[in-house]
């Protein structure tokens, strides 16, 4: 059982706040209140839940020399030595194939984009977390996959600029997320990198791309809403009320960022900061009451 338990924390059950983005389409589009769709859309965030799980386990082993060295990853099961690899790889792959074979059976759309996900991930994990920038750009299109497959599953026709958001959303994230990791570093007096591409990013160069990243991401929002293809889908033009909401999300995202040292995990800022929780709450019920009158 005390195996069990640490694997299951291995699997990182926090982090699965992020699979929600599977629920977006079925919300923007309205279908929530449809027993279907939220019973395909529920399903399916379930099993990719346990593939993103497995993905983490993986990822545990092959950094578990690295995570010894880092202040908080060293007390991760495996990295501690709590979880014996030779449990947990045999037990992940296993979880793995059988999850992969639920899905073939659930929706062969949604296995081709968790296929490629993997795939994605593998590479990332064994070669391009290496890679400057790429490493940022690996992670954005992880979340664009979960939209996709919330699409697919529902059959949702998903327009451009809400990939495109979502997209440059995720990079906003990953490179805020790479900063707060450089700064942690930098504040151990010399100790070791505990991630190879922090070698080739710095403050300055990451504070800049933030910038970039938080205009475009608000542009391709404002876009995203003015679009007349999605002003004609959901028959109304007052989507641009809730861009004040998405201002804010991110303005408090770079407030407890640069201000509160938060960051590296976004996770965590969901879960402890109630003004951003309440913020994305507020925006989806905005959304949600233009769109439906």
């Amino acid at each position: 059982m005390q195996a069990l338990k640490y694997f299951l924390i291995s699997m990182r059950p926090k982090q699965w706040v992020k699979n929600v983005f599977i629920f977006a389409p079925m919300i923007f589009s309205l279908h929530m209140f449809q027993a279907g769709y939220v019973w395909r859309s529920l399903l399916a965030f379930l099993l990719f839940c346990l593939v993103t799980g497995s993905m983490y386990v993986f990822n545990d082993v092959l950094d578990r020399d690295k995570d010894r060295l880092h202040p908080q990853k060293k007390d991760r099961p495996i990295a501690s030595g709590a979880l014996a690899v030779r449990a947990a790889l045999p037990a992940a792959s296993v979880l793995l194939v059988g999850v992969l074979l639920a899905i073939w059976r659930f929706d062969r759309d949604f296995f081709l984009i968790v296929a490629f996900y993997v795939a994605l991930n593998t590479a990332y994990s064994l070669l391009l977390k290496s890679v400057v920038i790429v490493d940022i750009m690996v992670i954005a299109a992880g979340f664009v996959l979960r939209v996709m497959i919330g699409g697919v599953v529902n059959r949702i026709v998903l327009y451009p600029w809400i990939l495109i958001s979502t997209f440059l959303l995720a990079i906003f994230l990953a490179l805020i997320k790479r900063r707060q990791e450089l700064i942690k570093v930098q504040g151990l007096q010399g100790g070791p990198l505990t991630r190879h591409t922090l070698r080739s990013y710095n403050v300055s160069l990451l504070d800049q791309m933030i910038s970039i990243a938080t205009a475009t991401t608000l542009i391709s929002y404002i876009m995203y809403v003015l679009s007349p293809d999605v002003q004609q889908k959901f028959h109304t033009g007052k989507l641009f009320y809730t861009v004040p909401f998405v201002i804010f999300g991110i303005y408090r995202y770079l407030f407890l960022a640069y201000s509160k040292g938060e960051g590296e995990s976004p996770s965590d800022i969901i879960y402890s900061d109630l003004p951003f929780t309440l913020n994305i709450v507020l925006w989806v019920s905005v959304f949600i009451l233009l769109v439906s009158r």
